[in-house]
């Protein structure tokens, strides 16, 4: 079948002012094709599952068999027990998420594209809902990460943190892969001992069909294991000098994400007690900013603790402790900093990705401000299949 352009998709999806319907609503067709636009336009393409609903909420069953099904057979005995099936479920809760913008009649007047420019825009904040799916579907965590207030709101202060509210919709796959199988390589730099010992670590069952393994990282550490490879004198490193093609060790493809962070942004809460050190989830701890706060569950801004005066951070060995100061004995802080890169190994296909067919891109007039308002609703979920057949390598070194 003939490959469809990003382009032409833009074009099929009909977010343009003229095929807006009347409620703002888009047709099953219009949806199917505006979902296909946000999936392929990013790195989920060919690699997560892509799930339609219209329900508030979607369960996915799941089957199997978890213990040896064989036994011995004895001649004209019956067996004295039969096996079964496992059977369980996953549930999809989506998040409503709004993209809000406006175009002023000035712009729409000064600008050399004229009425047409408010298609252009359009176009470009639903290509900009695909960048910011893919980002909180890799690193969401409900818990809320601490961004400065003027990365996330225009205007905002400067030194003053506030919980990313977006991020904190739901927990992405960096987090969901803490609880599965997990791999530490102790700062070790990227190179055929990692790859080995994540598929060692892959349980038996799920390796049975290696063609369908692939191991997923950031764009930056593929390019260093490109570089790695690149200087062997072999045809294989000159083939990673020269081309783009996937570089696949031991037979497992390496893919890169676009959004999927070098560093990732790890956030915790954590109790301090009296002046104990409490060992963090990572170590070492990659680099700054580091920013200790108290546990805000609001997009309230708010000003953060400081080193040495309220607490005490070991970078090396991952441990923060109360100094005193603003931290009381006992208080929970909310500890967001970077890790060192990680890298996931799984099946193709068990990222899900859930996206509601009931996706809206409404248009409305404010006469006063002399504007046209616009808003693209929609809701998503995002999970693994399968927990058991995941490998997060973690403590990656940051060289060749």
């Amino acid at each position: 079948m003939a490959q469809v352009r990003n382009e032409e998709l833009v074009e099929k999806a009909v977010i343009t002012t003229n095929d807006i319907a009347a409620s703002g609503k888009l047709n099953p067709a219009q949806a199917d094709k505006f979902i296909d636009y946000v999936v392929d336009i990013t790195g989920l393409k060919n690699q997560a599952r892509v799930v339609r609903f219209r329900n508030e909420s979607l369960d996915i069953d799941k089957i199997g068999i978890g213990k040896r099904a064989a036994m011995p057979a004895t001649e004209a005995v019956a067996p004295g027990t039969r096996r079964s099936i496992n059977t369980s479920k996953i549930t999809l809760t989506p998040k409503e998420i709004i993209v809000p913008f406006e175009i002023s009649d000035n712009f729409r007047e000064i600008n050399l594209e004229g009425d047409s420019v408010e298609d252009h825009i359009i176009k470009m904040m639903a290509t900009q809902l695909a960048n910011d799916l893919e980002l909180l579907y890799i690193s969401g965590d409900t818990l809320g990460q601490a961004s400065l207030e003027n990365d996330v709101l225009d205007g905002g202060s400067l030194t003053q943190y506030v919980k990313d509210a977006y991020l904190a919709l739901a927990d992405g796959w960096l987090k969901l892969a803490r609880g599965a199988n997990v791999f530490d390589n102790l700062g070790g730099n990227i190179g055929s001992s990692l790859f080995s010992r994540m598929i060692n670590v892959m349980p038996a069952k799920f390796k049975r069909d290696r063609g369908q393994l692939r191991f997923f990282s950031s764009i930056e550490l593929e390019q260093l294991m490109r570089e790695k490879v690149s200087t062997r004198a072999t045809q294989t490193g000159d083939a990673a000098l020269q081309n783009a093609a996937p570089l696949s060790p031991f037979g497992v493809p390496l893919m890169p994400f676009p959004l999927f962070p070098f560093k990732p942004r790890v956030v915790e809460h954590v109790v301090l007690t009296g002046t104990t050190p409490t060992a963090l989830l990572h170590a070492p701890i990659a680099g700054n900013p580091v920013v200790v706060l108290p546990t805000i569950d609001s997009s309230n801004a708010v000003t953060p603790f400081i080193s040495g005066t309220d607490y005490f951070l070991d970078q090396a060995n991952g441990t923060l402790a109360r100094v005193g100061g603003a931290i009381t004995s006992g208080a929970t802080v909310k500890v967001t900093y970077d890790a060192n890169p990680q890298i996931i190994l799984t099946h193709q296909n068990n990222f899900i990705v859930g996206i509601g067919r009931d996706i809206r891109i409404e248009k409305d007039r404010d006469i006063y401000k002399r504007v046209n308002q616009y808003a693209i609703t929609c809701k998503v979920a995002v999970q693994f299949e399968e927990l058991t057949a995941i490998v997060l390598g973690k403590n990656l070194g940051t060289g060749v």
